[in-house]
């Protein structure tokens, strides 16, 4: 499967192993929704998958051009951050993946691609705060649901945030 992420440039291809990580990742999340939302999160559960063509699409990108595909991964994780916070409403914690979209952020770019770096840090930032201004969630649950959804999140958040520099480290330490 990793064989997929190869590329010449090793930073770019530890974004395209990450991208592979959070497409093949993406579809169970609706599933971990359903089974902490049951019927209560239709359709929402269903509209967090359709991040899937977009994670993959990184790889195409990056084959075209490298700083573009890691480019594209930091803009979507941030921007498919906000949209699920939105579905499922600030109370679920999901605002907490902006941290591992920083993390990506400070990592996936050189420090001769400062621009880059420091246009795509703040985007995260900014998101956050237009969610605060946003329309309310379409739908609510319970605070014992919230409770769960925070936990899922944390979790889920703790573990890119140590993948990513594993990851992406290892490939700034070669290159």
């Amino acid at each position: 499967m990793f064989a997929l992420a190869r590329h010449d440039d090793q930073l770019t291809e530890a974004c395209n192993k990450f991208s592979l990580l959070l497409t093949a990742n993406t579809p169970f999340y609706p599933v971990y929704l359903w089974f902490i939302l049951g019927r209560a999160g239709w359709p929402w559960l269903l509209l967090s998958a359709l991040a899937l063509p977009f994670f993959a699409a990184t790889i195409l990108i990056a084959r075209r051009h490298g700083l573009a595909g890691r480019i594209w991964l930091c803009v979507f994780a941030s921007l498919n951050t906000a949209w699920v916070t939105w579905l499922l409403g600030p109370q679920s914690g999901t605002a907490l993946f902006f941290l591992p979209c920083l993390v990506l952020t400070g990592l996936a770019f050189r420090t001769t691609e400062f621009w880059p770096r420091m246009l795509l840090t703040a985007l995260p930032f900014a998101l956050y705060f237009a969610l605060l201004k946003a329309p309310p969630a379409p739908a609510l649950y319970t605070a014992a649901t919230y409770a769960s959804l925070v936990k899922l999140n944390a979790l889920s958040v703790a573990a890119l945030s140590v993948v990513l520099p594993y990851l992406l480290g290892a490939a700034r330490e070669k290159g």
